[in-house]
């Protein structure tokens, strides 16, 4: 009881602080942006000065326009969208002030500050899922989870002192010169798992703790070393570790201003999914985040590096919604032997390496995510693509008949995950390419809808489908909206294989890319998938919705009126090929929404 009552002293700040921060967001709708920040032309438009509030870098809302270092008529991150002079957008929402680290964050903290290879978040209850993601601004900490913290604390800091080298990697000096090591310990250690430099006041209090070490930790160990595992524990039981914070109230034209280690925090987590290295904490320390080009400057530097690549794989992971494949491949074993629940792993990873490769490798964007004819396959996915030759349990690359195969929705994992047990389903398919991929509102069907009855002997799965969904009470959403964008993957069987006919007759895979622009201008038909995908390539929903996706993503929260702008030019940036993911994320750390927040908030 006495250990733990000085670590509480000696953090700072209970827990219970941070219960009592909260914020809420909304959800979005095809070919708009969501209300949660509510409507209207921005109170202050001007150029981030004095009465002028500050407008989205790089974007001209006005003429003259391009705040924070930003340059008028297109986003700094290398895109070529157009100009977007007519755009005025609307206000950001206020959001919280203390945005707790998920648990991938809060592992990969761990690791990078003490070298030791740990998952501690795997005995943590699970987050809810907020806006999407597994990022939402909204994660507290309830009472299981802070014991969480508390044993995980525990356990990490016993590791460290037994460990010379993470020992070392956390102290930074040499033990033997004692208290002057100590004193040093407390403020570099402590500068990075706060993110910010430690002030008098929390030196004095770790210091304190520090002394006390030897009567609070039972075991072998040297004075110093249970000096150090003491307030390790309360380093990583403290809020000010376990929140981002962003405290900060300094205004300009009704936006509170970023500090330098707010906008780094911003842009570690955003991009590496960790805490800011070294090099951005010393352009945080000098000051060197002031302005929109300062902080693409380092948003390029970053996604160049080996945890971005984990960002990029984790965002389509979650967008892709790859977590239900386990539950979605219970296949009938008389027609698919080869695919079980096991085979979700090599499923997802398929996916994910192609997304890098084409992110990183080829450098491209959007549309060859959309059409690439690629992929990657092993001795159990190689058969069902239809692939004779040699191979192995590892994934290799694998160019795929162009005419057969293009982009994310001809790979197996979205199409078996989004299929029965013995055939394919035109309606799973259309509603995840509409809520998904072309952020439509679809809504959920009314309760016991009956299941699809045995397909007949003369039919087909889209004539069965046709004339299921034929009654007034589904064809609203069916025959309008969902399954002519579903049945362009008719073509494939339950798990993903390619095929011309079904039950003897040939398949019809056309279609129309319903809900789109296009469609209503009477461009928007296709014959099957190979063609559904290169029109969602060039659809702007379509851009328009993967932007909006990297929004929720980036900001942990439904996307508001005020982000309005930058997904109108990133969004137009994407019907570039040359302009890539990577590009885009560099241009979302350019915006208003990445650089100030509106004042109030929990």
């Amino acid at each position: 009881m006495k250990r733990t009552a000085t670590i509480l002293a000696a953090r700072g700040v209970g827990l219970c602080f941070t219960l009592a921060l909260g914020c809420t967001g909304a959800v979005t709708s095809s070919g708009g942006v969501g209300s949660g920040g509510g409507g209207g032309p921005p109170k202050n438009s001007g150029s981030g000065s004095g009465g002028a509030g500050p407008v989205d870098p790089g974007i001209i809302d006005q003429p003259g326009s391009g705040s924070a270092g930003g340059t008028p008529g297109g986003l700094g991150g290398g895109g070529t969208g157009p100009a977007t002079s007519s755009c005025v957008p609307g206000d950001l929402p206020a959001t919280t002030r203390l945005f707790r680290l998920t648990h991938a964050q809060y592992d990969n903290t761990v690791s990078t500050l003490t070298g030791l290879d740990l998952k501690p978040s795997a005995d943590f209850p699970a987050d809810q899922n907020q806006a999407g993601f597994d990022r939402g601004m909204d994660l507290e900490v309830g009472d299981a989870l802070g014991k969480a913290y508390r044993a995980a604390a525990e356990a990490i800091a016993a590791q460290v002192v037994a460990s010379p080298a993470a020992l070392q990697k956390v102290v930074g000096c040499d033990a033997s010169t004692g208290n002057a090591c100590a004193t040093a310990y407390v403020a570099s250690f402590g500068r990075r798992l706060y993110r910010r430099p430690l002030t008098d006041a929390e030196k004095t209090a770790m210091m304190t703790l520090f002394s006390q070490g030897a009567a609070l930790v039972d075991g072998a160990g040297s004075a110093f070393q249970k000096g150090v595992q003491i307030t390790l524990e309360a380093f990583l039981q403290s809020p000010k570790f376990l929140y981002r914070t962003e405290l900060g109230t300094q205004q300009t034209g009704g936006l509170v201003v970023l500090d330098a280690y707010e906008r780094a925090s911003r842009l570690s987590y955003f991009i590496q999914n960790g805490p800011p290295d070294d090099m951005l904490s010393a352009k945080a320390d000098a000051g060197q985040l002031a302005s929109a080009d300062d902080v693409a400057a380092e948003a390029r530097r970053l996604v160049a590096t080996t945890p971005a690549h984990e960002t990029v794989r984790d965002f389509h992971h979650q967008w892709l919604n790859m977590d239900i494949y386990a539950n979605k491949l219970t296949k009938d074993p008389t027609a698919y032997p080869t695919v079980t629940p096991d085979l979700a792993p090599t499923l997802a990873g398929e996916t994910e390496k192609f997304v890098d490769d084409v992110v990183f490798s080829l450098g491209k964007g959007f549309p060859s995510l959309m059409t690439a004819p690629f992929t990657y396959v092993n001795q159990t996915t190689a058969p069902i693509y239809g692939l004779t030759g040699s191979f192995g349990a590892t994934l290799q690359r694998i160019d795929l008949d162009p005419s057969q195969r293009a982009g994310l929705l001809t790979q197996l994992g979205f199409l078996a995950s989004n299929a029965y047990s013995n055939r394919s389903s035109p309606i799973h398919r259309g509603v995840f390419v509409q809520r998904r991929v072309l952020c439509g509102t679809i809504p959920d069907p009314p309760p016991n809808v009956p299941q699809l009855p045995p397909l007949g002997a003369t039919q087909t799965t889209r004539q069965e489908v046709d004339m299921h969904t034929a009654p007034d009470a589904c064809s609203g959403c069916h025959h309008a909206i969902i399954n002519p964008v579903g049945f362009g993957f008719e073509n494939y069987d339950a798990v993903g294989g390619y095929r011309t006919t079904e039950n003897g007759f040939p398949i019809d895979a056309t279609g129309t890319l319903a809900g789109t622009t296009e469609a209503a201008a009477g461009r928007g038909a296709f014959s099957n998938a190979i063609e559904e995908s290169a029109l969602i390539a060039a659809s702007p929903e379509a851009a328009a919705c993967y932007a909006k996706t990297w929004v929720r993503y980036a900001f942990g929260r439904p996307e508001s009126a005020g982000d309005t702008c930058a997904i109108a030019v990133v969004g137009g940036n994407l019907a570039s090929d040359d302009y890539k993911v990577t590009d885009l994320m560099v241009d979302l750390t350019r915006t208003r929404a990445f650089l100030y927040r509106a004042p109030g908030g929990n």
